[in-house]
């Protein structure tokens, strides 16, 4: 009996064979998706939730599937849509039985109404505390979870709240960040908790500002597809971009009942929804990577996912690399006439001096 090892071939069959396998998982997830939403689209209309279309993927049948999303509707999200209805029946139950409260100042703000301030004893007696940025729940349900108001009136309104937060994302569906791996197999360079420090280092990021923004979009107040919204800080024309490049995602958006007009921004706010968008934006950045020749590996995409490194010349043979923000970029640029922002980590330089790097790789060691 020989002991000489497998041939490299052998290695390379086995490779293909496993990559022949996802291909074909991922068509008949794909086929199955499309079967969901003409069944739905002829009988219900759309399906209830995100839990239906992962029910059907595990094989039960479409009424088994129905009486599943019904029993989690106490634990799940939703947003304001423009017809006016919004999230679970618990919640709108609880609105109905709760008196009535006046609009806050900070409210009032948000809609053109300049009020002075309470004091801080009045601002006490709201019935979430310490959120006087009153957004109001039924506009962004998943503010308020079980009776815990998850953000402050501050410049950082998710400070100390980012791990509540991110782990809505898979309430739903605990393994719904694993389960993104065979929508997309490309994601499978990287490591897998590289999507969730990601959104963990937008949340740790999120500012008073975009919160508002999110707020404007759920109650229909503006509509810019250029502004990234939710824990994945997409913007609603990104996401269409996404949908045409990957049908698969359009297939799941519409197999969780987001079809039609402006369901964009409504996946964007959904916080059950942000990891297959956020699968599909990294899947993106890793075919692009592929494309341009360049390493994949976490940091170099971590870079893509925000450049923030310009290169220009020391006026001799070398190439000085440094992060620039606002108007610093302009001066820098009267001084360094060949200074450019570096689109992709294509040395070690760049991954070296980018804070960016720096903010999602201490996330993912966080995580992990």
């Amino acid at each position: 009996m020989s002991n000489d090892p497998p041939s490299q071939s052998s290695g390379k069959n086995q490779n293909d064979s496993e990559e022949l396998s996802n291909i074909e998982f991922m068509k008949r997830q794909l086929e199955g998706a499309k079967k969901q939403l003409k069944e739905a689209t002829t009988t219900q209309g759309k399906f209830d939730s995100m839990t239906e279309l992962v029910g059907l993927q595990e094989g039960m049948t479409l009424e088994e599937a129905r009486a599943r999303a019904r029993e989690m509707r106490e634990r799940s999200f939703g947003i304001a849509f423009e017809d006016g209805t919004v999230e679970t029946t618990r919640r709108r139950d609880e609105n109905a039985a709760a008196p009535q409260k006046e609009p806050s100042a900070a409210m009032n703000a948000v809609n053109g109404v300049v009020e002075p301030e309470q004091p801080a004893a009045a601002a006490e007696q709201e019935s979430y505390s310490g959120a006087a940025l009153d957004l109001h729940p039924e506009a962004l349900p998943w503010l308020i979870d079980n009776g815990v108001c998850l953000f402050r009136d501050q410049d950082k309104p998710f400070d100390g709240f980012e791990d509540e937060l991110l782990m809505l994302t898979s309430r739903a569906d605990e393994f719904a960040w694993l389960r993104m791996i065979s929508f997309f197999p490309q994601l499978r360079s990287i490591s897998p908790d590289l999507l969730r420090a990601y959104v963990r280092n937008n949340l740790c990021e999120y500012t008073r500002n975009k919160l508002i923004e999110d707020y404007l979009v759920s109650t229909g107040q503006h509509s810019r597809h250029d502004v990234a919204l939710g824990f994945a800080q997409v913007s609603p024309s990104q996401v269409l971009d996404l949908e045409q490049r990957y049908p698969q995602l359009a297939a799941f958006f519409a197999g969780a009942g987001y079809i039609g007009a402006a369901h964009e921004s409504l996946v964007l706010l959904d916080p059950t929804c942000a990891p297959v968008v956020v699968a599909a934006h990294f899947a993106a950045l890793v075919d692009d990577l592929i494309d341009r020749v360049i390493v994949v590996n976490d940091a170099n995409v971590a870079y893509a996912l925000h450049p923030d490194v310009y290169s220009h010349s020391d006026g001799d043979q070398n190439t000085v690399y440094e992060v620039l923000e606002g108007l610093d970029v302009s001066l820098s640029k009267v001084k360094h006439w060949d200074q450019r922002l570096e689109s992709y980590a294509e040395n070690d330089e760049i991954v070296a001096a980018s804070q960016q790097v720096k903010r999602i790789l201490a996330q993912l060691e966080y995580l992990t």
